[in-house]
């Protein structure tokens, strides 16, 4: 993202901003049990440090539970810290996930090229017509100013994917490639690929997996 932010930037003529990323841990339901919970923060610390994220927003063990308190807040912040230092001088390179960061530079483009042709350069307006047409727009979001037709769903290695993209501009290759990647896990699972899918992934981390999985896999 801090890539396509810059070359964004660039083309619009500013060459002198500093971009900053921020990595959400887990955004959906979290295991009850604390000692699972301290898990699920140490991956999405982990993913942090190995993406480089500028800032992590963190949890903690007490997600599952209500309001957290301040020792469990503070909990969450030892557990991420440590993580980040110990990987602080890590690096993590592989041709995968090259492949993958193509895929969501494509992706980027599709949408916020879309952005600023339907708000005529002016990538405010844009911004808010793509929200009504449903050209930008967030999956399971509370907001009534997003159309909520995208749905995602893990393939069968945990990557997320696109179930339905509903108004999303992709190209066809993107969508062909998104759905074949879901068809595999769906082919593995031995069941049709559905919205199924998309409820067993969102509960998949608090019941202890990644991917969510029907019950003879």
């Amino acid at each position: 993202m801090e890539e396509l932010t810059n070359e964004y930037l660039i083309k619009a003529g500013y060459e002198d901003v500093i971009v900053t990323t921020v990595l959400h841990q887990w955004m959906g339901s979290f295991p009850r049990d604390e000692a699972k919970a301290f898990s699920v923060i140490s991956l999405g610390s982990t993913l942090a440090s190995l993406s480089k994220a500028t800032k992590v927003i963190v949890k903690t063990p007490h997600e599952a539970l209500g309001v957290p308190t301040m020792e469990a807040n503070a909990q969450g912040l030892l557990c991420t810290k440590q993580i980040l230092a110990m990987l602080k001088d890590q690096d993590f390179r592989t041709a995968e996930v090259d492949i993958e960061k193509e895929i969501i530079k494509r992706e980027t483009r599709c949408i916020i090229d879309k952005c600023v042709e339907i708000g005529e350069n002016d990538i405010a307006l844009g911004t808010i017509r793509a929200f009504k047409s449903g050209i930008l727009d967030i999956p399971f979001a509370p907001s009534i100013h997003t159309l909520g037709k995208l749905l995602p769903a893990r393939d069968n290695h945990g990557a997320i994917r696109i179930l339905n993209p509903g108004r999303l501009p992709f190209t066809p290759e993107i969508l062909e490639f998104n759905n074949k990647k879901i068809e595999e896990r769906a082919k593995f699972e031995n069941r049709e690929k559905s919205f199924q899918m998309v409820i067993d992934d969102v509960y998949a981390i608090s019941k202890g997996t990644l991917i969510g999985r029907p019950r003879n896999k």
